[in-house]
Formats: C-alpha cells, sequence, structure tokens
C-alpha cells in the first residue's frame, strides 16, 4: 500500500479513484464495511480505491483535555487499512491551519487532487472550520465537479451502533471480548520488551514488560494474552497495573507484564504486540508473596483451560494463532 502522508504530493494520476474519507480509529466493523464496499465498488468500476485519513486525531490540536485517547497507534490503523485490500492511503496531517480551512475550498482541494469518481462518508461525518462542512455540501460540490457522494450505512452490534467511542468504553471497563467482536480480531498493543524490576524471576513467574506508544490501556487486571514475536503468537497471562503486593504505596508507575507459558527465551528489547482475549479479574493487593503466587498459578491454569477449549471448537479469535513456546528470561 502507498501512503501519502502531504497532501501536495497527491496527484490525480490513478484511475477513476472511489475514495472515502475519516479518521478511521480502531478501523472496526462498521469501517471495514465500508472499505470492503468500497474495495468492491472501485473494481466494478475498474477504478482505484483510496482512503483518506486524518493524524492526530482533530480533537487533539483542537481540544486536547477533550481529545479520546486513541483505539490503534497510526502505524496499527493503517496496517488493518492496507489488509483490507486498499493500495493508496493519504494521511492528512491536521493542524490549525487546517481547522481554520473553509470546508468548501478543503472539498474543492480534495479533488483537485485526486479527482475522485465517487466519494463516501459516514453519517456524522462533518469538516472544514467550525464542522460546518456536511454530506450535504459534498453532495452539492459533487453535482458541480461531477462526482457521486455516497452515504455509508451504521454496522450495528446486539442492536447498538458499532463505534470508536463503543470500543472504547468496553476497553476501559475491561471488556475485551466485546471490544474483539467490535473490532473482529483481539485488541492489541503494540511495542517492546523492557527490563522490570525482576520481582517475576524472583517469584520463578517471568514476565515480558511491555513500553507501548499505545494510549489506550485496558482496565487493571488480569487477562488471557497472545504474545505476538517474530510472525508466531505465544499463550499469555497478562496483568495491567501498579502491582500493589510488592510495591504498595502511591507512585508506582503502571507495568504492562506478560507471563509466557511454556516459554524461556531472552527477549529483551524485541518488538511485540500484545492481543488481550479474555478479562480473568482484577488486580489486588494480597497479604503477601506466597497468596500472591498461589493466585498467579491459578491464573495460569484458568488462561490453559481458555485455550483448551478453544482447541476443542470453541470460537477463536480472528486471526489468533495460538501456539506455546520454547521462548524469555525477563523481569
Amino acid at each position: 500500500m502507498k501512503v501519502i502522508t502531504r497532501l501536495e504530493d497527491l496527484a490525480p494520476e490513478y484511475a477513476l479513484p472511489v475514495a472515502t474519507v475519516g479518521n478511521f480509529d480502531g478501523v472496526h466493523l462498521g469501517h471495514q464495511s465500508l472499505i470492503r464496499d468500497l474495495v468492491s465498488r472501485a473494481a466494478s468500476l475498474g477504478g482505484t480505491p483510496v482512503v483518506l485519513t486524518f493524524h492526530p486525531h482533530p480533537l487533539q490540536v483542537l481540544a486536547a483535555n477533550n481529545a479520546p485517547l486513541q483505539i490503534q497507534t497510526l502505524r496499527q490503523r493503517l496496517a488493518v487499512i492496507e489488509a483490507l485490500g486498499i493500495p493508496l492511503t493519504v494521511v492528512i496531517p491536521f493542524d490549525l491551519e487546517l481547522a481554520q480551512r473553509e470546508a468548501r475550498d478543503f472539498a474543492h482541494e480534495l479533488w483537485e487532487r485526486l479527482v475522485f469518481r465517487e466519494i463516501y462518508v459516514g453519517p456524522n461525518f462533518a469538516f472544514g472550520h467550525r464542522r460546518q462542512g456536511s454530506f450535504n455540501l459534498l453532495k452539492e460540490i459533487g453535482e458541480e465537479k461531477g462526482f457521486l457522494t455516497g452515504k455509508i450505512h451504521q454496522v450495528q452490534f446486539r442492536g447498538s451502533r458499532v463505534s470508536s467511542t463503543a470500543i472504547r468504553q468496553a476497553l476501559t471497563s475491561g471488556h475485551v471480548g466485546l471490544a474483539r467482536r467490535l473490532l473482529a480480531r483481539p485488541y492489541a498493543l503494540e511495542g517492546r520488551v523492557v527490563h522490570g524490576r525482576g520481582l517475576g524471576s524472583k517469584l520463578r513467574i517471568p514476565t515480558a514488560n511491555l513500553e507501548t506508544p499505545n494510549e489506550l490501556i485496558p482496565r487493571r487486571g488480569v487477562y488471557v494474552s497472545l504474545l505476538e514475536l517474530e510472525g508466531c503468537r505465544y499463550r499469555g497471562v497478562t496483568n495491567i497495573g501498579f502491582r500493589p503486593t510488592v510495591t504498595p504505596g502511591a507512585g508506582a508507575a503502571l507495568s504492562i507484564e506478560t507471563h509466557l507459558l511454556d516459554f524461556d527465551r531472552d527477549i529483551y528489547g524485541a518488538p511485540v504486540t500484545l492481543e488481550f482475549l479474555m478479562r480473568l479479574r482484577d488486580e489486588r493487593r494480597f497479604a503477601g508473596l506466597p497468596e500472591l503466587q498461589a493466585q498467579i498459578g491459578k491464573d495460569v491454569r484458568d488462561a490453559r483451560r481458555y485455550f483448551r477449549r478453544l482447541g476443542s471448537g470453541a470460537s477463536a479469535p480472528a486471526g489468533a494463532l495460538h501456539r506455546e513456546g520454547t521462548s524469555a528470561h525477563y523481569a
């Protein structure tokens, strides 16, 4: 997939572009439905499906304190868009200058640079200065320029609209199973394995500590997880929290620690992706290390049961490859 990061670099050189524009944070079921329809429509015309997206999120520029935590990094967003068959994505840098542009001027520039044949937007799409641009304005400009403007249908799950907001609410509540269904894949953090305090090794339960650029971290607690490393996924149990038993008191930093099942390799510094499959319990403080060790042992047994159920025919997370590794000395 070709990625263009400046409108100035976009030229009308693509055959019959069929475009969509939006934030697409999460690239959830609704976004996926739109993009698949876009690819199909472009194929029927012999044209090029194109996704136009903004980065950073407009509210991060206009009202940072009110900006939603992003579900994905930009790299993750682009990877999912590419997997859906899009050959060209335009990442439009959102800044104060763009925010001040009149909607009509912005729409004219998009069309002049891409000359799209059709463009599709969501039901609540707005753009331009003070969000004055709307579907109706795009439709009016389309009648002038000769392109078709379409409004996409809403995708629902259990009677509610699939949205980035609903996914954020699910994750901050710890409902990673619901988030997985709305995303059609497990929620994932990307990052690197970093050195911790070595407490896991002392407990004979080594953990891989994740440092991540992702903004949205699931609710504190213990999860069944998969850690992707070098193209393979390894089974694990992940704790998100402040480790109140071993680091009591205020000021502790949030940690994301994963104990991998049957894994014994040094992976410090390795780039990894951590996927969340199911929440096991809240994080809590124990009376001492023996009690903590006993609970972790139970968490591991519960995780193994979960993976056995998947192996016996239960529904597997989309795209998941379950593998017990030979792989980590971590801390």
